[in-house]
């Protein structure tokens, strides 16, 4: 007996799922933990496992990446003042596209400056506002960022600056 296509259909979607229950089911164990440090976070160093490039640039830092400033800085941190059309300054944080746009940006306060600074950590005006400082320390204008908040962790601000020193990757 010949089964309809749409029987057919229905029977591989069957299929399939059963499958990916079984594979999901299977799960896969503890692990030895062996590539990791002590908080489950890759090693990238020599002899950490893997490539050394978690973050898709030379820093090889796996935090270094606009996703995760996007979520745990620009977005979640950052956002909460500098959004949409009234954005302080303009330094909008909201969203990915948003946060590329500052790449290049040159900087209201510091025209000498741009906000991100692709390569260039020290000429990265952001870098200087959540550090209150330049490199050197060379004054900021206004308040350290984030504004009436706590610093961000000095781990958040090495992120940072891994991902600029990285290019900017992803923008």
């Amino acid at each position: 007996m010949k089964q309809s296509p749409k029987t057919s259909h229905t029977l591989f979607a069957l299929l399939l799922a059963s499958l990916a229950a079984f594979l999901l089911s299977a799960g896969c164990g503890e692990g030895s933990g062996q590539g990791l440090d002590a908080d489950g976070n890759l090693l990238t160093g020599p002899g950490g496992g893997g490539s050394g490039g978690g973050g898709g640039g030379a820093s090889g830092n796996p935090d270094a990446t606009l996703a995760w400033l996007q979520t745990n800085v620009f977005g979640g941190v950052c956002s909460q003042c500098h959004t949409g059309a009234g954005a302080p300054l303009g330094v909008n944080w909201s969203s990915e596209t948003n946060s590329c746009a500052n790449v290049g940006r040159i900087s209201v306060e510091l025209p000498g400056l741009v906000e991100i600074e692709s390569g260039n950590t020290a000429g990265s005006y952001v870098i200087w506002k959540v550090e209150g400082a330049g490199p050197n320390g060379e004054t900021i204008v206004g308040e350290q960022m984030p504004a009436q908040n706590p610093p961000l962790a000095a781990a958040t601000i090495q992120n940072m600056r891994d991902w600029i020193a990285d290019g900017a990757l992803g923008c």
